[in-house]
Protein backbone atom coordinates (compact mmCIF):
# COMPACT_ATOMS: atom_id res chain seq x y z
CA UNK A 1 0.00 0.00 0.00
CA UNK A 2 1.12 3.51 -0.73
CA UNK A 3 -0.69 5.05 2.20
CA UNK A 4 -2.84 7.09 -0.20
CA UNK A 5 -6.12 5.74 1.06
CA UNK A 6 -8.30 8.14 -0.90
CA UNK A 7 -6.60 7.24 -4.18
CA UNK A 8 -6.98 3.52 -3.51
CA UNK A 9 -10.64 3.99 -2.65
CA UNK A 10 -11.19 5.81 -5.93
CA UNK A 11 -9.34 3.13 -7.88
CA UNK A 12 -11.41 0.41 -6.22
CA UNK A 13 -14.72 2.17 -6.91
CA UNK A 14 -13.79 2.91 -10.51
CA UNK A 15 -12.80 -0.71 -11.02
CA UNK A 16 -16.20 -1.81 -9.73
CA UNK A 17 -17.95 0.70 -12.01
CA UNK A 18 -15.89 -0.55 -14.94
CA UNK A 19 -16.80 -4.20 -14.41
CA UNK A 20 -20.50 -3.54 -13.97
CA UNK A 21 -20.51 -1.11 -16.91
CA UNK A 22 -19.17 -3.90 -19.10
CA UNK A 23 -21.80 -6.22 -17.67
CA UNK A 24 -24.58 -3.71 -18.40
CA UNK A 25 -23.21 -2.98 -21.88
CA UNK A 26 -23.29 -6.68 -22.73
CA UNK A 27 -26.93 -6.88 -21.66
CA UNK A 28 -27.87 -3.72 -23.58
CA UNK A 29 -26.15 -4.93 -26.75
CA UNK A 30 -27.97 -8.25 -26.55
CA UNK A 31 -31.35 -6.59 -26.03
CA UNK A 32 -30.94 -3.93 -28.73
CA UNK A 33 -29.71 -6.52 -31.24
CA UNK A 34 -32.69 -8.76 -30.51
CA UNK A 35 -35.15 -5.90 -31.08
CA UNK A 36 -33.38 -4.37 -34.07
CA UNK A 37 -33.08 -1.11 -32.15
CA UNK A 38 -30.65 0.57 -34.54
CA UNK A 39 -33.07 0.05 -37.42
CA UNK A 40 -35.97 1.42 -35.40
CA UNK A 41 -33.96 4.47 -34.41
CA UNK A 42 -32.97 5.02 -38.05
CA UNK A 43 -36.63 4.78 -39.05
CA UNK A 44 -37.50 7.47 -36.49
CA UNK A 45 -34.74 9.71 -37.89
CA UNK A 46 -35.78 9.29 -41.52
CA UNK A 47 -39.43 9.81 -40.61
CA UNK A 48 -38.35 13.07 -38.95
CA UNK A 49 -36.68 14.10 -42.21
CA UNK A 50 -39.63 13.23 -44.43
CA UNK A 51 -42.46 14.38 -42.16
CA UNK A 52 -43.69 17.69 -40.80
CA UNK A 53 -44.11 18.15 -37.06
CA UNK A 54 -47.81 17.41 -37.16
CA UNK A 55 -47.46 14.02 -38.87
CA UNK A 56 -44.54 12.54 -36.95
CA UNK A 57 -45.14 10.02 -34.20
CA UNK A 58 -43.86 11.40 -30.88
CA UNK A 59 -43.48 7.86 -29.56
CA UNK A 60 -40.50 7.43 -31.91
CA UNK A 61 -38.47 10.00 -29.97
CA UNK A 62 -38.63 8.23 -26.61
CA UNK A 63 -36.32 5.43 -25.47
CA UNK A 64 -39.20 3.00 -26.13
CA UNK A 65 -38.44 3.52 -29.82
CA UNK A 66 -35.57 1.05 -29.30
CA UNK A 67 -38.19 -1.69 -28.97
CA UNK A 68 -41.04 -0.56 -31.22
CA UNK A 69 -41.35 2.10 -33.93
CA UNK A 70 -44.17 3.59 -35.99
CA UNK A 71 -44.16 5.10 -39.46
CA UNK A 72 -45.93 8.39 -39.15
CA UNK A 73 -45.94 9.54 -42.78
CA UNK A 74 -46.93 8.22 -46.22
CA UNK A 75 -43.69 9.44 -47.75
CA UNK A 76 -41.70 7.47 -45.17
CA UNK A 77 -43.84 4.43 -45.90
CA UNK A 78 -43.16 4.76 -49.62
CA UNK A 79 -39.43 5.17 -48.98
CA UNK A 80 -39.20 1.99 -46.90
CA UNK A 81 -41.21 0.04 -49.46
CA UNK A 82 -38.81 1.01 -52.24
CA UNK A 83 -37.02 -2.21 -53.36
CA UNK A 84 -33.53 -0.74 -52.87
CA UNK A 85 -34.40 -0.04 -49.20
CA UNK A 86 -36.81 -2.87 -48.45
CA UNK A 87 -34.33 -5.61 -49.27
CA UNK A 88 -31.59 -4.13 -47.09
CA UNK A 89 -33.44 -5.47 -44.05
CA UNK A 90 -32.61 -8.95 -42.89
CA UNK A 91 -35.63 -11.21 -43.08
CA UNK A 92 -36.08 -13.44 -40.05
CA UNK A 93 -38.54 -15.21 -37.80
CA UNK A 94 -39.17 -12.11 -35.69
CA UNK A 95 -40.37 -9.60 -38.28
CA UNK A 96 -40.55 -6.74 -35.78
CA UNK A 97 -36.83 -7.06 -35.15
CA UNK A 98 -35.65 -7.57 -38.72
CA UNK A 99 -38.03 -5.57 -40.93
CA UNK A 100 -35.93 -2.41 -41.10
CA UNK A 101 -32.32 -1.85 -42.14
CA UNK A 102 -29.99 -0.61 -39.42
CA UNK A 103 -27.88 1.39 -41.87
CA UNK A 104 -28.57 3.06 -45.21
CA UNK A 105 -25.69 4.50 -47.20
CA UNK A 106 -26.10 8.15 -48.30
CA UNK A 107 -25.82 7.16 -51.98
CA UNK A 108 -28.58 4.58 -51.63
CA UNK A 109 -30.77 7.02 -49.73
CA UNK A 110 -30.48 9.71 -52.42
CA UNK A 111 -30.99 7.20 -55.24
CA UNK A 112 -34.20 5.88 -53.63
CA UNK A 113 -35.46 9.41 -52.97
CA UNK A 114 -34.85 10.55 -56.54
CA UNK A 115 -36.44 7.38 -57.92
CA UNK A 116 -39.56 8.07 -55.87
CA UNK A 117 -39.75 11.69 -56.96
CA UNK A 118 -39.15 11.06 -60.65
CA UNK A 119 -41.95 8.51 -60.93
CA UNK A 120 -44.68 9.99 -63.08
CA UNK A 121 -46.14 10.16 -66.58
CA UNK A 122 -43.93 12.85 -68.06
CA UNK A 123 -41.31 11.56 -70.47
CA UNK A 124 -38.67 13.75 -68.87
CA UNK A 125 -37.46 12.69 -65.39
CA UNK A 126 -36.79 16.27 -64.38
CA UNK A 127 -40.37 17.23 -65.18
CA UNK A 128 -41.62 14.34 -63.07
CA UNK A 129 -39.54 15.56 -60.12
CA UNK A 130 -40.91 19.06 -60.58
CA UNK A 131 -44.42 17.61 -60.72
CA UNK A 132 -43.85 15.55 -57.54
CA UNK A 133 -42.72 18.70 -55.75
CA UNK A 134 -45.72 20.69 -57.01
CA UNK A 135 -43.68 23.04 -59.18
CA UNK A 136 -45.65 22.00 -62.28
CA UNK A 137 -48.93 20.07 -62.52
CA UNK A 138 -48.79 16.31 -62.63
CA UNK A 139 -49.38 14.73 -66.03
CA UNK A 140 -53.02 13.71 -66.23
CA UNK A 141 -53.71 10.61 -68.32
CA UNK A 142 -57.38 11.53 -68.39
CA UNK A 143 -56.59 14.66 -70.39
CA UNK A 144 -54.68 12.54 -72.91
CA UNK A 145 -57.59 10.11 -73.13
CA UNK A 146 -60.02 13.00 -73.65
CA UNK A 147 -57.86 14.34 -76.47
CA UNK A 148 -57.87 10.92 -78.14
CA UNK A 149 -61.64 10.66 -77.82
CA UNK A 150 -62.04 14.13 -79.35
CA UNK A 151 -59.79 13.25 -82.31
CA UNK A 152 -61.68 10.03 -82.94
CA UNK A 153 -64.92 11.98 -82.93
CA UNK A 154 -63.51 14.59 -85.34
CA UNK A 155 -62.10 11.97 -87.69
CA UNK A 156 -65.40 10.16 -87.84
CA UNK A 157 -66.94 13.34 -89.25
CA UNK A 158 -64.33 13.78 -91.98
CA UNK A 159 -64.91 12.87 -95.56
CA UNK A 160 -61.59 11.23 -96.39
CA UNK A 161 -62.03 11.96 -100.13
CA UNK A 162 -62.69 15.68 -99.69
CA UNK A 163 -60.29 16.38 -96.76
CA UNK A 164 -57.61 13.75 -97.38
CA UNK A 165 -54.65 15.85 -96.13
CA UNK A 166 -56.37 16.89 -92.89
CA UNK A 167 -57.70 13.39 -92.39
CA UNK A 168 -54.18 11.92 -92.62
CA UNK A 169 -52.78 14.55 -90.24
CA UNK A 170 -55.45 13.83 -87.64
CA UNK A 171 -54.96 10.08 -88.09
CA UNK A 172 -51.20 10.38 -87.53
CA UNK A 173 -51.75 12.47 -84.41
CA UNK A 174 -54.31 9.97 -83.15
CA UNK A 175 -51.93 7.06 -83.68
CA UNK A 176 -49.14 8.91 -81.85
CA UNK A 177 -51.38 9.81 -78.92
CA UNK A 178 -52.67 6.26 -78.62
CA UNK A 179 -49.10 4.94 -78.59
CA UNK A 180 -48.12 7.53 -75.97
CA UNK A 181 -51.13 6.62 -73.84
CA UNK A 182 -50.32 2.93 -74.10
CA UNK A 183 -46.71 3.56 -73.06
CA UNK A 184 -47.69 5.72 -70.12
CA UNK A 185 -50.45 3.32 -69.05
CA UNK A 186 -48.02 0.39 -69.11
CA UNK A 187 -45.49 2.37 -67.10
CA UNK A 188 -48.11 3.38 -64.53
CA UNK A 189 -49.46 -0.14 -64.17
CA UNK A 190 -45.95 -1.43 -63.55
CA UNK A 191 -45.41 0.91 -60.59
CA UNK A 192 -44.74 -1.05 -57.40
CA UNK A 193 -45.29 1.89 -55.10
CA UNK A 194 -48.61 3.50 -54.31
CA UNK A 195 -48.99 7.26 -54.78
CA UNK A 196 -47.74 9.27 -51.82
CA UNK A 197 -48.03 12.83 -50.61
CA UNK A 198 -45.25 15.03 -49.31
CA UNK A 199 -45.90 17.24 -46.30
CA UNK A 200 -45.73 20.99 -46.83
CA UNK A 201 -42.51 21.73 -44.94
CA UNK A 202 -40.74 18.66 -46.26
CA UNK A 203 -41.83 19.58 -49.77
CA UNK A 204 -40.38 23.07 -49.26
CA UNK A 205 -37.05 21.57 -48.20
CA UNK A 206 -36.86 19.26 -51.21
CA UNK A 207 -38.00 22.02 -53.53
CA UNK A 208 -35.20 24.25 -52.23
CA UNK A 209 -32.66 21.51 -52.92
CA UNK A 210 -34.11 21.02 -56.40
CA UNK A 211 -33.80 24.74 -57.14
CA UNK A 212 -30.25 24.80 -55.76
CA UNK A 213 -29.38 21.91 -58.09
CA UNK A 214 -30.74 23.94 -61.04
CA UNK A 215 -32.93 20.98 -62.06
CA UNK A 216 -29.82 18.79 -62.43
CA UNK A 217 -30.58 15.30 -61.07
CA UNK A 218 -26.95 14.43 -60.26
CA UNK A 219 -26.48 17.64 -58.29
CA UNK A 220 -29.84 17.03 -56.63
CA UNK A 221 -28.59 13.65 -55.40
CA UNK A 222 -25.45 15.22 -53.95
CA UNK A 223 -27.50 17.80 -52.03
CA UNK A 224 -29.85 15.10 -50.70
CA UNK A 225 -26.83 13.11 -49.50
CA UNK A 226 -25.49 16.17 -47.67
CA UNK A 227 -28.89 16.70 -46.04
CA UNK A 228 -29.00 13.03 -45.05
CA UNK A 229 -25.48 13.07 -43.57
CA UNK A 230 -26.35 16.09 -41.43
CA UNK A 231 -29.43 14.32 -40.14
CA UNK A 232 -27.45 11.13 -39.47
CA UNK A 233 -25.33 13.00 -36.92
CA UNK A 234 -28.52 13.75 -35.01
CA UNK A 235 -29.85 10.21 -35.44
CA UNK A 236 -26.65 8.78 -33.93
CA UNK A 237 -26.95 11.24 -31.05
CA UNK A 238 -30.56 10.16 -30.43
CA UNK A 239 -29.51 6.53 -30.33
CA UNK A 240 -26.70 7.17 -27.85
CA UNK A 241 -29.01 9.08 -25.50
CA UNK A 242 -31.69 6.38 -25.66
CA UNK A 243 -29.13 3.63 -25.03
CA UNK A 244 -27.63 5.62 -22.16
CA UNK A 245 -31.03 5.83 -20.47
CA UNK A 246 -31.65 2.09 -20.97
CA UNK A 247 -28.17 1.40 -19.60
CA UNK A 248 -29.03 3.51 -16.55
CA UNK A 249 -32.18 1.43 -15.94
CA UNK A 250 -30.27 -1.83 -16.35
CA UNK A 251 -27.48 -0.46 -14.16
CA UNK A 252 -30.01 0.37 -11.45
CA UNK A 253 -31.33 -3.20 -11.66
CA UNK A 254 -27.80 -4.61 -11.36
CA UNK A 255 -26.98 -2.31 -8.45
CA UNK A 256 -30.05 -3.47 -6.53
CA UNK A 257 -29.66 -7.14 -7.50
CA UNK A 258 -25.98 -7.33 -6.50
CA UNK A 259 -26.24 -4.73 -3.69
CA UNK A 260 -23.69 -2.41 -5.28
CA UNK A 261 -24.31 0.59 -3.02
CA UNK A 262 -21.61 3.13 -3.87
CA UNK A 263 -21.89 5.00 -0.55
CA UNK A 264 -21.70 1.84 1.53
CA UNK A 265 -18.86 0.33 -0.50
CA UNK A 266 -16.87 3.56 -0.30
CA UNK A 267 -17.31 3.51 3.48
CA UNK A 268 -16.19 -0.13 3.67
CA UNK A 269 -13.19 0.52 1.42
CA UNK A 270 -12.02 3.44 3.55
CA UNK A 271 -12.00 1.19 6.65
CA UNK A 272 -10.67 -2.07 5.22
CA UNK A 273 -7.14 -2.14 3.86
CA UNK A 274 -7.37 -5.74 2.65
CA UNK A 275 -10.47 -4.92 0.62
CA UNK A 276 -8.73 -1.96 -1.01
CA UNK A 277 -5.67 -4.07 -1.75
CA UNK A 278 -7.80 -6.75 -3.41
CA UNK A 279 -9.53 -4.28 -5.73
CA UNK A 280 -6.36 -2.35 -6.55
CA UNK A 281 -4.59 -5.59 -7.44
CA UNK A 282 -7.57 -6.65 -9.52
CA UNK A 283 -7.63 -3.32 -11.35
CA UNK A 284 -3.91 -3.53 -12.10
CA UNK A 285 -4.29 -7.06 -13.41
CA UNK A 286 -7.29 -6.10 -15.52
CA UNK A 287 -5.42 -3.21 -17.15
CA UNK A 288 -2.49 -5.49 -17.91
CA UNK A 289 -4.81 -7.96 -19.62
CA UNK A 290 -6.45 -5.23 -21.72
CA UNK A 291 -3.68 -2.87 -22.86
CA UNK A 292 -5.71 -1.72 -25.88
CA UNK A 293 -8.91 -0.86 -24.03
CA UNK A 294 -12.25 -2.59 -23.49
CA UNK A 295 -15.44 -3.13 -25.43
CA UNK A 296 -18.71 -4.98 -25.01
CA UNK A 297 -16.93 -8.33 -25.41
CA UNK A 298 -14.50 -7.70 -22.57
CA UNK A 299 -17.00 -8.72 -19.91
CA UNK A 300 -17.80 -11.97 -21.73
CA UNK A 301 -14.11 -12.83 -21.81
CA UNK A 302 -13.75 -11.92 -18.10
CA UNK A 303 -16.94 -13.53 -16.82
CA UNK A 304 -15.12 -15.99 -14.57
CA UNK A 305 -13.04 -13.19 -13.12
CA UNK A 306 -16.16 -11.09 -12.64
CA UNK A 307 -17.83 -13.91 -10.72
CA UNK A 308 -14.84 -14.11 -8.38
CA UNK A 309 -14.95 -10.35 -7.79
CA UNK A 310 -18.65 -10.53 -6.92
CA UNK A 311 -17.94 -13.30 -4.45
CA UNK A 312 -15.23 -11.18 -2.87
CA UNK A 313 -17.69 -8.27 -2.57
CA UNK A 314 -20.22 -10.55 -0.93
CA UNK A 315 -17.55 -11.87 1.45
CA UNK A 316 -16.46 -8.43 2.58
CA UNK A 317 -20.06 -7.26 2.90
CA UNK A 318 -20.76 -10.21 5.16
CA UNK A 319 -17.69 -9.55 7.28
CA UNK A 320 -18.45 -5.85 7.60
CA UNK A 321 -22.20 -6.13 8.02
CA UNK A 322 -21.95 -5.85 11.78
CA UNK A 323 -19.70 -2.81 11.44
CA UNK A 324 -21.85 -0.82 9.02
CA UNK A 325 -23.07 2.43 10.39
CA UNK A 326 -26.39 4.03 9.64
CA UNK A 327 -26.10 6.86 7.12
CA UNK A 328 -28.22 9.95 6.82
CA UNK A 329 -28.75 9.40 3.09
CA UNK A 330 -31.78 7.79 1.52
CA UNK A 331 -31.11 4.02 1.38
CA UNK A 332 -31.45 3.92 -2.42
CA UNK A 333 -29.22 6.90 -3.13
CA UNK A 334 -26.09 4.76 -3.33
CA UNK A 335 -27.79 2.54 -5.93
CA UNK A 336 -28.69 5.60 -8.02
CA UNK A 337 -25.06 6.73 -7.95
CA UNK A 338 -24.00 3.27 -9.10
CA UNK A 339 -26.58 3.26 -11.89
CA UNK A 340 -25.46 6.68 -13.09
CA UNK A 341 -21.83 5.55 -13.03
CA UNK A 342 -22.68 2.42 -15.03
CA UNK A 343 -24.51 4.51 -17.63
CA UNK A 344 -21.25 6.38 -18.39
CA UNK A 345 -19.92 3.22 -20.03
CA UNK A 346 -16.91 0.96 -19.70
CA UNK A 347 -14.51 2.95 -21.95
CA UNK A 348 -14.95 6.06 -19.77
CA UNK A 349 -14.08 4.19 -16.57
CA UNK A 350 -11.29 2.25 -18.25
CA UNK A 351 -9.52 5.46 -19.32
CA UNK A 352 -9.94 7.02 -15.87
CA UNK A 353 -8.79 3.84 -14.12
CA UNK A 354 -5.73 3.64 -16.37
CA UNK A 355 -4.74 7.22 -15.48
CA UNK A 356 -5.22 6.74 -11.72
CA UNK A 357 -3.23 3.50 -11.66
CA UNK A 358 -0.38 5.26 -13.45
CA UNK A 359 -0.52 8.09 -10.90
CA UNK A 360 -0.46 5.53 -8.10
CA UNK A 361 2.56 3.82 -9.61
CA UNK A 362 4.40 7.12 -9.93
CA UNK A 363 3.69 8.00 -6.28
CA UNK A 364 4.53 4.61 -4.82
CA UNK A 365 8.33 4.78 -5.23
CA UNK A 366 8.82 8.35 -3.95
CA UNK A 367 6.78 7.58 -0.83
CA UNK A 368 8.81 4.45 -0.16
CA UNK A 369 12.04 6.38 -0.74
CA UNK A 370 11.01 9.05 1.78
CA UNK A 371 10.22 6.46 4.45
CA UNK A 372 13.77 4.98 4.45
CA UNK A 373 15.57 8.14 5.71
CA UNK A 374 12.97 8.48 8.45
CA UNK A 375 13.77 4.97 9.71
CA UNK A 376 17.50 5.74 9.62
CA UNK A 377 16.98 8.98 11.58
CA UNK A 378 14.95 7.12 14.15
CA UNK A 379 17.81 4.61 14.70
CA UNK A 380 20.41 7.39 15.08
CA UNK A 381 18.30 9.27 17.61
CA UNK A 382 17.83 6.14 19.65
CA UNK A 383 21.59 5.50 19.63
CA UNK A 384 22.41 9.01 20.82
CA UNK A 385 19.90 8.82 23.63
Amino acid sequence: MTGLVVLDVFISLIFIFLLYSLFATTIVESVTSSFGSRGKNLLAGIDRMLSDDGSTNRFNYTFLNLFIAFRGNGFTEAFYKHPSIKFLAQKGLVSLATSRPSYIAPERFSAAMVDLLRSGDYDDEGENISASLGIIPRFDLKELQDRIDQLESDISQFDAKKDLFEFEAFSEELAYLKGDLQKKANRSSAEILKPFTIDKETNYQLKSLWYDAANDIDKFKVLIEKWYNEQMDRIIGWYKRKVTFVTFLIGLGLAIAFKVDTIQIASDLSKNEDMRAMFVAGATEFLAQHPDGVDAEAFTKQKQYMDSVKSEIAKYNAVLSSQKEETDTWPGFGYLITAFAISLGGPFWFDLLNKLVKIRSSLQMPVAAREEPRKADAVEVKAVG
